[in-house]
């Protein structure tokens, strides 16, 4: 019986001690609100999380889903802050971030947000999509060459030898 106290108390103490250290940051707030509805698509983007964070990155994603330039990403304290350009479409938005925690942990996630005003994007209007051939073209040559010099290697040793035979 003592023992058992004994472990359960020790296993206690070390999930206590345990919780801290895996505590991350975590997003408090945004600019825009996450789920809010806007005029026009902003200038600028602000997240605020529950810690100092560093070496931020951000994303912005139009309705049609083209990228929309962001340039100035910075993180000061707990807060990040980007500026983002000019864009003229109508529809929703979304802000993806992956920001590194005070304790070395990456941490990522993404809100959207909804334009009143602009340029309805229709489907002619959005970008086509490539198909995996054409996303992945240099990577198949170099893979098609890669195996033929694979298959000259093998081979080059059973051809001297026949030709020395």
């Amino acid at each position: 019986m003592r023992r058992s106290l004994v472990v359960l108390l020790a296993g206690a103490v070390v999930l206590l001690a345990a919780a801290p250290a895996s505590a991350h940051a975590s997003l408090i707030r945004t600019s825009p609100a996450d789920g809010s509805k806007v005029a026009t698509a902003p200038r600028a983007v602000a997240l605020t999380f529950s810690e100092n964070v560093g070496s931020a990155f951000v994303a912005v994603t139009a309705p049609d889903g083209s990228p929309v330039r962001t340039s100035q990403v910075r993180a000061v304290d707990e807060k990040v802050t980007a500026s983002v350009a000019a864009t003229d479409q109508r529809g929703r938005y979304t802000l993806a971030y992956r920001v590194v925690s005070a304790d070395g942990h990456p941490v990522s996630g993404s809100v959207t947000f909804t334009t009143t005003t602009g340029r309805t994007v229709t489907q002619a209007d959005a970008p086509a999509e490539k198909s995996f051939v054409h996303r992945h073209r240099s990577h198949l040559v170099i893979g098609i060459l890669a195996g033929l010099v694979a298959i000259g290697l093998i081979l080059a040793p059973l051809l001297r030898r026949r030709t020395s035979s």
